[in-house]
């Protein structure tokens, strides 16, 4: 048995699929499924079951694997310290988010990079769906999100880290006569034009009122485009308050006003960051998600 045996358990039963593995993993199908034969004969185990439908980790696999992750797990952090004693500090930082902390995020990357200039960042901007697909299929090492229990529940396979909470809230033109209400009801978004970030938890959160679906005017991934339209007092908002807080194409304009909605559609959320249970989080990811704890949390 060796470490190379461990990494292939569990990316087999991460894909589901020798063939999937064996390409993740830059081998050859054959190589791989010889590996595991061997592995299984080893240690007198079957470790997966094998159909056309794709590779299912046995009872004895299962818990086997769980075992073997965290053995990688610890290898990587053996790895993390030895590189301390170098007092360097390298790697990739590959993160996906939603726009509102995107300019936060940038910060953050732009003061590592000055302490450390040969780690390496990627940062991609999607909806909280897109951002859910990227981690789980490694994609990226970190995805910063708004989600509720609800997600939690879903997705086993992530790691949820809450940050900050916050709650659904409308903009609207400081000249518009909603302006002037201190809590927006769902009879005033009755023939309202209405223009919505692309995001599913948004849209969920449209369809718990009664009257949906509104004069939705257009979903956009654009920002520019939700603060121009504020502006022009073309249509309103709904999104979430943390967005029109840190964005910088939200945040820094005066031209509108942010409203909380009235009960029972005052809905609170969490915002964090997410991370694959599968995946060990490298020493500068650490570090990365160590200065955004200081920088929100304090």
């Amino acid at each position: 048995m060796n470490i190379e045996q461990l990494k292939y358990m569990v990316e087999i039963a991460k894909t589901g699929s020798l063939k999937e593995a064996a390409d993740n993993l830059h081998l050859t199908l054959p190589a791989l499924s010889q590996s595991i034969k061997n592995l299984e004969k080893e240690l007198n185990i079957i470790l997966f079951h094998r159909s056309r439908r794709g590779s299912v980790p046995t009872e004895e696999g299962y818990r086997l694997i769980e075992k073997a992750n965290n053995v990688l797990l610890k290898l990587q952090e053996f790895v993390d310290e030895a590189e301390a004693y170098t007092q360097t500090m390298n790697g990739e930082i590959k993160i996906a988010t939603y726009p509102g902390p995107m300019e936060m995020l940038v910060g953050v990357i732009s003061d590592i990079k000055r302490e450390y200039p040969k780690i390496k960042a990627s940062i991609y901007e999607n909806s909280t769906e897109s951002i859910i697909t990227k981690v789980l299929e490694s994609e990226v090492d970190v995805g910063f999100i708004t989600y509720t229990e609800k997600e939690e529940k879903k997705y086993r396979n992530l790691v949820f880290k809450k940050l900050l909470e916050g709650h659904m809230v409308a903009a609207v033109n400081k000249n518009s006569p909603l302006a002037q209400n201190d809590l927006i009801t769902e009879e005033m978004l009755m023939n309202e034009p209405i223009v919505l970030y692309n995001d599913i938890y948004i849209h969920d959160f449209m369809k718990g009122f009664t009257s949906f679906p509104f004069d939705i005017l257009f979903t956009t991934n654009n920002v520019d485009t939700i603060r121009n339209t504020l502006e022009n007092n073309t249509a309103i908002n709904i999104g979430f308050d943390y967005a029109f807080k840190t964005d910088a194409g939200l945040s820094k304009s005066d031209e509108y006003v942010v409203i909380n909605f009235a009960a029972p559609h005052y809905k609170t959320y969490s915002f964090g960051y997410i991370y694959n249970t599968n995946n060990g989080l490298s020493r500068i990811i650490r570090e990365f998600l160590k200065r955004i704890h200081g920088t929100i949390v304090g």
